[in-house]
C-alpha cells in the first residue's frame, strides 16, 4: 500500500481538476475542437453496497473515490485524434475490486483514449473509422456494455441524413477489438448495429438493432462458464439486442426508453426500461429517472456490462436515479438500486452519490 504523502498527492492531483466523461451528452455537449485543446473530468463518489449474502467476507462494501480524465483532441473536418488519461483513488484501494465486480482499477493512473479518427461528411451522409484504444461507438444500455470500458481495434460509423433534420442518422455502427479488463482474461469483441435517429417537431425518436459478439478465457474472477461450455474452454456469448427511445423536447422533458436482448444459443432474454422526466441542460432544473432491469440466467454480457449494478445474472430490480445540474458545470447525482436474484429472499442494495465538475 502507498504512504501517506502518495495519497496525499493523488488527492490533489484529483481536486485540481475536471470532468469529460459524463453520461449525458447535453450536458457535456462541445463545439468542433481546434488541433489541440484539453478537456478535463473530476468525479467525486461516495458507494454503499448491502449484500444479502457476505461475499469473499464482504457484507458490506462501503467506498470514496475520486476520478480526474484528463483529454487532448484536436482535428479537420477529415482527420482527428483524442488522447487521455485516467487517474484514480479509492479508501479500499484495489482490495474490493473483485468482489465489487469493478471494471476498472479504483486506484492508479492509465490510459484511457488514445485514437486516430478518419471522417468526411456532407448535407447527405457521414462517415468515420477510428482506429486505437476507443470508446464503444454502439448504442447500447448498462446491461450490454459499461461505458467506462474501452476497447483496442476499429470502429465505424456510416449513415445517411436529412438536410431538413427530419433524419438525423440512418446507417451502421461497427465495433471490434479488445476490451480492457479489470476482472482477469482478455474478451474480444466484435459487434455492429443498424441506427436510425430521427426529428419530428417535439419528438426525438432513437432505434437501434443489431448483433453482440465475445469471445474470452475463463480466469479466476469468471469461474462460472457459459451453459453448453466446458469449464476450461474459450467462453463464447453472442446476443441479438434492440432498442427505441422516444424523448418529448418540453420545457421538461420527458424520455421513455425500452432495451431487449436475447442468448442466440440459449433463447433466454433480458430487459431494461427506463423512464427520465427533466433534462441536464438547465442549472437547478433537476431530471429523476426510474430503471428496471431484468438479467437472464445466463447472463447478458456479463463480462463486460455496467459495475453499477450488482449482479449480473438471473436477476431483476430497480433504479432510482435523482441529478440536478449545478452552474458552472457540475452535476451532482444519487442513486439507489435494489437488486436481487429470483428465488432469493433478501435483496442487494445500493446507494451512490457522484459529483461530476468539467471545465
Amino acid at each position: 500500500m502507498p504512504g501517506p504523502p502518495m495519497n496525499l498527492l493523488r488527492w490533489i492531483l484529483i481536486l485540481g481538476a475536471a470532468p469529460l466523461l459524463a453520461q449525458s451528452p447535453e450536458y457535456f455537449a462541445d463545439e468542433a475542437p481546434p488541433w489541440w485543446q484539453p478537456k478535463w473530468e473530476l468525479k467525486l463518489q461516495g458507494d454503499r453496497i448491502t449484500t444479502p449474502l457476505a461475499y469473499d467476507g464482504y457484507s458490506e462494501l462501503n467506498r470514496g473515490d475520486g476520478q480526474l480524465c484528463l483529454r487532448w483532441e484536436g482535428g479537420n473536418d477529415s482527420i482527428g485524434y483524442q488522447v487521455g488519461l485516467r487517474a484514480a483513488t479509492g479508501t479500499d484501494g484495489n482490495r474490493a475490486n473483485i468482489p465489487r465486480w469493478d471494471q476498472q482499477p479504483s486506484n492508479g493512473t492509465q490510459l484511457d483514449v488514445a485514437h486516430v479518427d478518419i471522417k468526411g461528411a456532407s448535407e447527405h451522409g457521414f462517415a468515420e473509422l477510428r482506429l486505437g484504444f476507443q470508446d464503444n461507438p454502439l448504442l447500447s444500455p448498462e446491461g450490454l456494455w459499461d461505458r467506462d470500458l474501452r476497447f483496442l481495434g476499429g470502429g465505424l460509423r456510416l449513415g445517411l441524413r436529412d438536410p431538413g433534420g427530419l433524419v438525423q442518422e440512418a446507417g451502421v455502427r461497427i465495433a471490434a477489438g479488445r476490451v480492457r479488463l479489470v476482472q482477469m482474461g482478455d474478451v474480444d469483441l466484435a459487434a455492429a448495429q443498424a441506427v436510425v435517429k430521427l426529428e419530428t417537431g417535439p419528438l426525438s425518436w432513437t432505434t437501434h438493432v443489431g448483433r453482440w459478439d465475445l469471445r474470452w478465457d475463463r480466469g479466476f474472477a469468471r469461474r462460472r462458464p457459459v451453459p453448453g461450455h466446458e469449464l476450461v474452454a474459450r467462453q463464447k456469448l453472442t446476443m441479438d439486442a434492440g432498442g427505441l427511445g422516444v424523448r418529448w423536447n418540453l420545457t421538461v422533458p420527458i424520455e421513455v426508453q425500452a432495451f431487449v436482448q436475447r442468448n442466440v444459443d440459449t433463447r433466454e432474454d433480458g430487459a431494461e426500461y427506463q423512464f427520465s422526466l427533466g433534462g441536464l441542460e438547465r442549472p437547478f432544473w433537476p431530471r429523476f429517472s426510474y430503471i428496471w432491469q431484468r438479467f437472464d440466467r445466463t447472463g447478458t454480457l456479463y463480462p463486460v456490462n455496467t459495475d453499477q449494478w450488482w449482479f449480473y445474472q438471473n436477476a431483476r430490480g430497480p433504479r432510482y436515479e435523482a441529478s440536478l445540474p449545478l452552474p458552472a458545470r457540475w452535476l451532482l447525482s444519487a442513486v439507489y438500486l435494489r437488486h436481487q436474484t429470483y428465488g432469493a429472499e433478501y435483496p442487494a442494495e445500493r446507494r451512490i452519490i457522484t459529483l461530476t465538475k468539467r471545465f
